[in-house]
């Protein structure tokens, strides 16, 4: 059995690929698992629409599926399931979880740097990535671990992610490895998101195929589940004030026909109700979280990180049942940013007085002002997708290979084609990410010789209302972002 599977249920498993979900019949990549001539699956289409990334288990291919979260092969066709960790209301002190968690992360990086002589931290200047790489440090500096670290960053030169991750791994000592990124290489990650299944938005891939890449590493480590699980935020969201899954992110700009967005729909809400009957007895808030790592994080993170566990094998800290059934056990209220202040106190490094590059202030103050002048951005993706790669991505988007599908408003892909190159923002927004995944999903149809539904659904009036309905909002949204900026 391949390790992944067998790690199944640590948050960062990778999900392998079936095909008619029989488990006995496993696959890495999606081209092992897509029988020729399959039709494009709408619900998963939609997912990445609302969502930037596929729920559940679906993949863009009728047929093939992904394995199940927290779940592996029972060896006859089915799965076994983990018992996932419960949620709880423990309360405990900042000091006193800092000190528990530095504890579960060194058994957890342990177990991962075992036998490994020399291993790659992806490294950033934000608060997981420096945790993780203070508790390796500690590893060294007791002795624990005898082998070389490399720290791995990605980003526009000047920006606070590589500036600040250069001094982390200056102050340890280990040598410092910067993969730049550029219009060059966001086109090669749409090319790389289509071979892979364009299952979402080629603009989170960053660096990472470059970074898998590297020679001479025994394996890579990455803190990304840090903020969900370490400190209780998803995109900035509270663990206890998370939505509804569903709540937002619909079909903005109308680019499904809306009788196949129904049905879709309809779909994915029966498979977000199947898939919390998995563990039943939950709170809300527990559902909800459980949610966002189960498809948020898993198919949207995980699956892009795949692209480096292919060549190098890759651990995502913060995931094993040890740590985050630890966090989940206590209340949310203590799942907050001082745990992190606390155990950096405890790790070598001072660490707490390079700034975090989200706001280029020291930790822990929010009110305080950037400490430098160094750029928040690490890259300038809407600008590349809208210049450089407009031409790209607009030929693949009128190739005929998505208006062969019958599931998109034809006309609506026009619509934005002319309209979508007149922002002028530096980082991608909403659009600029679903225009860089269709021109994946094109490539995508192409290479795999991916069918559209039968029959093809039909432009109605109501396609004709949701396309002005979407072109209006996007209108008064950027005119609204517009002022809010003067």
């Amino acid at each position: 059995m391949h390790k992944q599977l067998s790690d199944y249920d640590t948050l960062g498993a990778r999900a392998h690929y079936t095909t008619g979900h029989d488990s006995t019949k496993c696959h890495a990549h999606i081209s092992g698992a897509t029988p020729a001539n399959h039709p494009i699956d709408p619900v998963a289409a939609l997912g990445v629409l609302m969502k930037n990334y596929t729920l559940s288990t679906r993949t863009l291919v009728q047929g093939v599926e992904r394995t199940p979260w927290m779940a592996r092969p029972d060896g006859a066709g089915g799965w076994q399931q983990a018992d996932l960790p419960r949620h709880g209301s423990v309360q405990m002190a900042s000091g006193e979880i800092a000190a528990e968690m530095k504890q579960r992360l060194q058994a957890e990086a342990l177990r991962f740097l075992a036998g490994k002589k020399k291993i790659g931290i992806l490294l950033s200047g934000g608060m997981d990535s420096r945790i993780v790489a203070a508790i390796v440090r500690q590893l060294q500096e007791d002795g624990s671990y005898a082998g070389d670290v490399v720290a791995l960053t990605w980003g526009l030169d000047d920006s606070r992610d590589v500036i600040y991750a250069q001094r982390i791994a200056d102050r340890f000592g280990w040598e410092f490895r910067h993969f730049p990124l550029n219009a060059e290489v966001l086109r090669q990650n749409i090319i790389i998101a289509a071979d892979r299944g364009a299952e979402y938005s080629p603009v989170h891939l960053h660096a990472m195929d470059a970074v898998s890449q590297t020679q001479g590493l025994d394996g890579v480590l990455a803190g990304s589940y840090g903020d969900s699980i370490g400190r209780g935020e998803y995109s900035g969201r509270r663990v206890n004030e998370l939505p509804h899954i569903l709540d937002k992110h619909l079909n903005h700009f109308a680019f499904m026909l809306r009788s196949v967005e129904q049905g879709a729909l309809a779909a994915i809400r029966t498979d977000l109700a199947t898939d919390r009957a998995r563990f039943p007895g939950r709170s809300e808030m527990a559902y909800r979280e459980i949610e966002m790592q189960m498809h948020y994080m898993r198919r949207q993170l995980n699956a892009c990180m795949e692209v480096i566990d292919d060549r190098i094998p890759l651990y995502q800290m913060f995931g094993a049942p040890e740590m985050f059934g630890f966090m989940w056990s206590l209340d949310p209220a203590c799942r907050s940013d001082a745990n992190y202040e606390h155990l950096l106190k405890l790790l070598p490094g001072n660490l707490l007085d390079i700034p975090w590059a989200r706001t280029g202030a020291p930790y822990g103050q929010p009110e305080a002002a950037p400490e430098d002048n160094r750029s928040k951005l690490n890259n300038r993706y809407g600008e590349w997708l809208r210049n450089e790669l407009r031409q790209f991505v607009l030929d693949e988007i009128g190739s005929g290979a998505l208006q062969s599908l019958g599931i998109f408003n034809e006309r609506s892909l026009a619509m934005w084609s002319r309209h979508w190159p007149k922002s002028k923002k530096s980082k991608a927004d909403r659009l600029d990410e679903k225009m860089a995944w269709l021109a994946s999903l094109s490539l995508f149809v192409k290479k795999y010789n991916i069918k559209g539904i039968e029959p093809p659904a039909r432009y109605s009036m109501a396609d004709r209302l949701g396309q002005t309905k979407a072109f209006l909002h996007t209108k008064l949204y950027h005119a609204a972002l517009g002022i809010l900026k003067r």
